[in-house]
């Protein structure tokens, strides 16, 4: 499983409730470890039986679940307390109890979802929800991992929705983002796997603002793209780049008439 960090939004999928168990446990251990307070969202008709699982997993996880360091919520009541689709009140909801959490001593928030609760919402909107969500976790202080059901949701839309977090369950290098001000810091990689969440953030650059790809390792050819349109329509966008990088965007702005520069911290 990836070494997650604070302020890691991962997707992954399970075929079975035993998968969506392993990948809770797995995340839950390193949530604990990092003194995070964790919340657990299974899927309503399985919330006892995952209990238990979750209680037996080991001695660890036992005795968070006993201390309240883990805790067990059923998914559509939370997710859909409004009674529909509000992406204004998850926003809320999330951020809220995230500062919830650190105001009791925690690290932050760490949540497992059964994204089951979203099986009638609109994918695209869904989709949507997952990339624009980047400002929940600027702060590191919330970390999530949304586990799409395949025996539910279609293979086009889980894919879609996959491409909406910047990390898998199985990256090596994922796609983290700092923003300090009015710098963005990128790091880890992007390629069409992240190709949506890589983009959401895009959008959130304003004129004036830096953008630091110098730890990135990995930018596919839309990625280059993004950068240099983000560079030609934003006034004063301040690049940060390694020289490899800068021979990299110089190949996809060729012709256009836009100067190569480097502006190193």
């Amino acid at each position: 499983m990836l070494a997650i960090q604070p302020g890691d939004h991962i997707s992954a999928t399970f075929a079975a409730e035993a998968q969506f168990a392993g990948n809770t446990i797995r995340f839950a251990e390193q949530a604990v470890a990092a003194s995070a307070l964790v919340m657990v969202f299974p899927g309503g008709p399985h919330r006892s039986c995952f209990q238990h699982r979750l209680g037996a997993s080991s001695p660890v996880i036992a005795g968070a679940v006993r201390s309240g360091q883990v805790q067990i919520a059923d998914s559509r009541q939370v997710q859909l307390a409004p009674g529909r689709f509000d992406p204004a009140y998850l926003n809320e909801a999330y951020a809220g109890a995230t500062r919830q959490a650190v105001d009791a001593g925690f690290s932050g928030l760490w949540v497992s979802v059964d994204m089951t609760w979203a099986a009638g919402v609109d994918p695209d909107a869904l989709t949507d929800f997952e990339a624009e969500s980047a400002g929940l976790f600027t702060s590191r202080e919330l970390t999530a991992i949304c586990q799409y059901d395949t025996r539910v949701f279609p293979a086009k839309q889980v894919a879609a929705a996959c491409r909406a977090h910047p990390a898998g369950v199985q990256d090596r290098s994922p796609l983290r983002h700092r923003r300090t001000g009015r710098t963005l810091r990128l790091s880890g990689e992007t390629d069409l796997a992240n190709s949506l969440a890589f983009a959401a953030l895009a959008r959130t650059l304003r004129p004036g603002d830096v953008l630091d790809i110098t730890a990135m390792t990995f930018l596919d050819v839309r990625a280059l793209a993004t950068i240099v349109r983000g560079y030609t329509e934003l006034t004063g966008l301040t690049i940060r780049a390694s020289r490899d990088q800068i021979e990299l965007l110089d190949l996809i702005r060729a012709g256009d008439g836009i100067p190569s520069r480097s502006d190193q911290p």
